[in-house]
């Protein structure tokens, strides 16, 4: 992973956001504190901080570290910006779900387009997989993401699918696709990854595990011309003839659509179909045949090595959700649980990309460093990349990537000795009060 110019990541932010703000702007009648740039950036930093409340964000500001980017207005002028989160908010608000899509997509196109493969990889190598949040109990959340039914009826907070993209070198993600998870407007994670296919690099490789390894998602990828490495359910791998191929081997097979997807997917064309291989592997420590297609060239030794780092998605998502308190979304709209979606997005994808850089001058790989520890560093020191002086920004900048270059993960001396298991997460509920509590019991 090489950059061409590394120290243009400290000018990435007031490259891509003009454009965004000049359309932003024509609809405003004065001119503000809050403008598109200031609010942007603050809610990075929002995001970025431990604490993550709009009244550290304030004090961002309060504390001169968006003097570069405040517009010429009178209460700037004074030094008299209020220290009160409510022009924040309002400033949020004012912006469209839209804008904040165009300034998210040119800001990780940005991040993705200065990050080259390594040699051998030749072009990107995309992660696929999705996942769910929480949201608040609102009304028009819950609207929009109903909450999820069971036995005794609707549960309480709405929920989010959520599908992405991520790099797997650097872990820099593309711009996410979600919808609702229940109700009448639910929508499935195939759906909403042929949603996303078009926004990938050209011929970059997309991967992804069993859930995704279907006829329709696949053929959507290769007639957007990206080559494809899935995992295959036990009973569809069977129908493709793994059968013969067990416990190990591979062979060429061409891939068509079975009645059912045929009928799940009218719009197929009669001769759809994917040329490709089966390979079948079966291996000590696994629990079952592993069943994969491609139609990569590569011997299949290298193409399972290749889904054996599949694994780093699952990692990725769990520290969207645990460091970057993505688990449950404080938005009270739609259209905030969605500019708040994607600013969480954009804030990963620039640590990451801070991570790839460090890496880079340490001589080692991406995935190498603790992401908790480069964003434990970033977010102590990020306001010194803030200041007005050039050259002090140039050695805090300097002085971030020498010691993310040395926040390496530990490496296992022994396999672990417990089975991979899901952490259990606690869902607090929110109290009632005690007269309702005492109405209850009678």
């Amino acid at each position: 992973m090489v950059m061409a110019d590394e120290h243009s990541l400290l000018q990435l932010f007031a490259e891509v956001v003009p454009a965004e703000w000049r359309r932003w702007q024509e609809g405003q009648k004065r001119t503000q504190i809050y403008t598109l740039p200031v609010v942007v950036a603050m809610m990075l930093l929002q995001r970025l901080n431990e604490r993550g409340t709009q009244q550290e964000a304030v004090h961002q500001v309060a504390a001169g570290r968006l003097d570069h980017l405040l517009a010429a207005c009178k209460r700037v002028q004074e030094e008299k910006i209020s220290l009160n989160t409510g022009g924040y908010a309002r400033a949020c608000g004012r912006i469209e779900v839209g804008v904040m899509e165009r300034a998210c997509d040119q800001m990780l196109a940005e991040l993705s387009k200065r990050m080259e493969p390594q040699p051998e990889m030749k072009v990107p190598l995309l992660l696929l997989d999705g996942s769910s949040l929480r949201l608040e109990h609102v009304k028009g959340v819950l609207e929009d993401f109903p909450a999820a039914p069971n036995q005794y009826g609707e549960g309480y907070w709405g929920i989010v699918r959520w599908v992405a993209f991520h790099d797997l070198q650097t872990g820099i993600p593309l711009r996410p696709a979600w919808g609702p998870m229940f109700g009448a407007k639910a929508v499935s994670e195939q759906q909403l990854t042929e949603e996303i296919i078009a926004r990938a690099p050209s011929g970059s490789v997309m991967m992804g595990d069993g859930n995704f390894g279907i006829f329709s998602v696949a053929y959507a990828m290769v007639q957007h011309q990206h080559p494809v490495l899935f995992r295959l359910s036990k009973p569809r791998a069977q129908a493709l003839g793994a059968g013969d191929l067990l416990p190990t081997g591979e062979r060429k097979i061409l891939w068509r659509p079975s009645g059912y997807e045929r009928k799940q997917h009218p719009e197929l064309a009669a001769d759809a179909q994917i040329e490709g291989r089966l390979i079948v592997v079966t291996q000590k420590g696994f629990r079952e045949a592993l069943y994969l297609f491609t139609t990569l060239p590569d011997p299949g030794e290298k193409v399972v090595a290749l889904y054996g780092q599949r694994w780093n998605m699952e990692l990725d998502f769990r520290t969207l959700k645990g460091t970057l308190r993505l688990q449950h979304l404080r938005g009270k709209t739609s259209e905030a649980v969605e500019k708040e979606l994607l600013i969480a997005v954009v804030a990963y994808g620039l640590v990451r990309a801070f991570m790839a850089l460090a890496a880079r001058r340490a001589g080692l790989p991406p995935r190498r460093l603790s992401f908790t520890r480069a964003y434990g560093l970033l977010n102590a020191m990020i306001g010194k990349l803030c200041v007005a002086a050039e050259e002090e920004r140039e050695q805090a900048y300097n002085r971030i990537l020498d010691y993310m270059g040395q926040a390496k993960l530990p490496k296992r001396s022994k396999p672990r000795k417990y089975p991979r298991a899901v952490w259990y997460t606690r869902q607090e509920y929110p109290s009632r009060r005690a007269q309702n509590k005492a109405s209850q019991s009678k």
